[in-house]
C-alpha cells in the first residue's frame, strides 16, 4: 500500500548521559510499584547544542509485576551558551523478566537485550532553541548502575 507522504527522517539532536542517585522506593500502589530516581548531573552534546544536566530533576517510574518499567522524567538542561531547556520524557523499558530484573539490580546488561524507547518533549523560551518546542523527538535509552543515557532524534520531513 502506498503512503500519503514519504516517511520522516530521523536526525540526531543530542546524546545525553545522566548520573542518578539510587531509587527511592515509594511502594506498590494502585497502578504498580512506584519509584523515584533523583537526577543529579549529566552532560548533553550533539550537533545543535552542548550543555549540562542540572541537579534537581527526577524520574517517577512505574514498575509492573513483570519488571516492565514506564519512565516519566522532568529535568533542566543548561546549554553552553546559557539557555535553559525544560525536558520531559515518557517511555517504556521492556524485555525478558530476567533481563529487566538484572537492570533493576544495577547489573551490566547488553542494550540489545531490552527495549527502551522514549518520547522527549523540550520547552524553552530561548530564541536560538525555540524551534525544538515544536518538534517530535524520540530516543533510544540505556540504563546502567548510576547512569541513564539516551540518543535523541527529531523527525524531519523528507522531500
Amino acid at each position: 500500500m502506498e503512503t500519503i507522504t514519504p516517511p520522516p527522517k530521523l536526525s540526531h539532536l543530542f546524546t545525553l548521559h545522566c548520573a542518578v542517585d539510587p531509587p527511592m522506593e515509594i511502594g506498590k500502589g494502585p497502578y504498580g510499584r512506584r519509584r523515584c530516581v533523583p537526577i543529579v548531573s549529566g552532560s548533553v552534546s550533539g550537533p545543535h547544542f552542548k550543555g549540562e544536566v542540572m541537579p534537581g530533576g527526577a524520574d517517577f517510574m512505574l514498575v509492573e509485576d513483570n519488571q516492565t518499567t514506564h519512565v516519566n522524567t522532568n529535568y533542566v538542561i543548561k546549554s553552553d551558551d546559557g539557555a535553559l531547556l525544560y525536558i520531559r520524557t515518557e517511555g517504556t523499558r521492556a524485555g525478558p523478566p530476567e533481563v529487566l530484573q538484572a537492570l533493576m539490580e544495577g547489573g551490566p546488561v547488553d542494550p540489545s537485550k531490552y527495549w527502551f524507547h522514549l518520547h522527549v518533549k523540550i520547552e524553552t523560551g530561548h530564541e536560538k532553541y525555540k524551534w525544538m518546542n515544536d518538534r517530535v523527538i524520540v530516543g533510544r535509552a540505556t540504563r546502567a548502575k548510576g547512569e541513564v543515557a539516551y540518543d535523541a532524534y527529531f523527525l524531519e520531513n523528507c522531500p
